[in-house]
């Protein structure tokens, strides 16, 4: 006779194992896009919902268990258990209080991490201008104005942190120098200044195997290669910042120069400039303002003091033109 094999019956363990499987695909998934899955309903049977609580099953049951003046006046029947599904027209058990943790809150880049996946760090002139105060990983960021070029460099430096890497594409006209003074570490820095005809591969590489992808404005970036690029970055979750992009981004900055400082009346050198950064996007309810210094003496961005604008806020209300921001003159040849 041929033996049948025996199936094992799959028991209530095996399901909450596949099930929290299937959860932690789905978080991973969810995450990408900014969402969170609640894991408190897949809690094994009896686990406490305290480390510190002595509850088992059988207190569970207890608990659940109606009272003997619940069942004089009608307000439970035995065997209906609140939240599953009872006799209709039963008022339910009060909500329990809510139990005060002790521990301390959580800061801020705590939150942003528990909200919405893995986030990059933004120079802190910038975090109250920009949901969560940080940047989502798969995200795209347009920067435009006439400071857009010193922006893209300040919110490069501050999302690769000290542990990733960054690529810039399509500024040809960047030097080391700069790199440098913005603070990214030329060890995990590629430059790419022409991609020539092979564009579309070079970005498309860049984004899939790099954090922080730079595009400057001389790419002639097409809407579809665009999307592309988008699309490739949600996946890998690269975080694109360019300037000018031909398509929506998630965030929109603006950064546009107003004056500098530094020089007298025919000596001195250019040591900070006053620059006005506009923010509009996905999460910002119409738009939003600061004043920022970019760039600034002791680094790339800084926080404009109480004082400076004060003085800058009563020469505009008194008439008083601020000095105007010198222009740009390339050299010849």
């Amino acid at each position: 006779m041929t033996s049948v094999p025996q199936v094992r019956a799959e028991t209530a363990q095996d399901r909450l194992a596949r099930a929290r499987r299937t959860l932690g695909e789905a978080e991973r998934r969810a995450s990408r896009w900014g969402g969170r899955i609640d894991r408190t309903a897949l809690r094994s049977v009896g686990e406490p919902d305290d480390p510190g609580s002595e509850h088992g099953p059988e207190a569970m049951d207890a608990e659940r268990a109606p009272r003997g003046d619940e069942m004089l006046n009608g307000s439970a029947a035995p065997g209906a258990d609140e939240g599953r599904g009872g006799p209709t027209g039963l008022v339910p058990a009060p909500p329990a209080p809510l139990r005060r943790s002790s521990s301390p809150r959580p800061s801020r880049e705590e939150r942003a991490v528990e909200t919405a996946g893995e986030r990059r760090p933004v120079p802190a002139p910038l975090e109250p201008l920009i949901p969560h105060g940080s940047l989502r990983a798969g995200s795209s960021v347009a920067v435009a104005g006439s400071a857009g070029t010193s922006l893209l460099l300040a919110l490069a430096t501050a999302a690769a942190g000290d542990d990733a890497w960054c690529a810039i594409a399509g500024l040809p006209d960047l030097g080391l120098r700069a790199v440098l003074d913005a603070g990214l570490d030329p060890c995990r820095l590629a430059i790419v200044p022409d991609a020539a005809e092979q564009t579309a591969q070079v970005l498309s590489a860049l984004v899939d195997g790099v954090g922080i992808v730079v595009l400057g404005p001389r790419l002639g970036l097409t809407p579809a290669l665009w999307r592309s690029l988008t699309g490739r970055a949600r996946t890998r979750d690269a975080l694109i910042l360019a300037a000018d992009p031909p398509g929506r981004a998630d965030l929109h900055l603006t950064a546009t120069a107003r004056s500098w400082d530094g020089l007298g009346t025919g000596s001195g050198r250019l040591r900070r400039r006053r620059a006005d950064v506009t923010a509009q996007g996905r999460g910002i309810a119409g738009s939003q303002e600061a004043q920022v210094l970019l760039p600034e003496v002791r680094g790339m961005i800084g926080a404009l003091s109480d004082g400076a604008r004060t003085a800058v806020g009563a020469a505009e209300r008194s008439g008083i033109a601020p000095p105007a921001a010198l222009q740009v003159v390339r050299r010849a040849g």
